[in-house]
């Protein structure tokens, strides 16, 4: 768990952000891959007419031991939208210090029954 008893993304979606990771991987972007292994679930929710999920983000915290990379230390692009290939349909924005803000899931019924079970404004 994430200091502060906030839950990291990839603890409660541990499949779904290691396939996400791959595919940013796979376009270069190692900042987001850096940002999927800590960034924290601050409200999620669900459309069941349309099957979108959406997940609002905040900056995790890097886990202790684990420093940025030298070459990975520069800023990533702010405000973008980035369409993620997989399989639900993931639409990827970050805020103007590109730290990622909101994640979208076109196909969002898996997800959305996965987070189900956890909602961080029930605290």
């Amino acid at each position: 768990m994430a200091p502060g008893g906030a839950v990291r993304l990839i603890e409660l979606l541990p499949n779904f952000i290691s396939e996400l990771q791959i595919v940013c991987e796979q376009l270069g972007r190692h900042d987001l891959t850096r940002q999927l292994a800590v960034v924290e679930l601050d409200n999620n929710t669900y459309d069941a007419d349309t099957r979108v999920a959406q997940l609002r983000l905040r900056p995790g915290h890097l886990v202790p031991g684990k420093s940025l990379p030298e070459a990975d230390a520069e800023l990533p692009p702010a405000n973008e939208d980035l369409l993620l290939r997989h399989r639900y349909g993931v639409r990827v924005h970050t805020d103007n210090i590109g730290r990622m803000s909101r994640m979208v899931v076109a196909e969002g019924a898996e997800i959305a029954e996965a987070l189900g079970r956890y909602s961080p404004l029930r605290r």
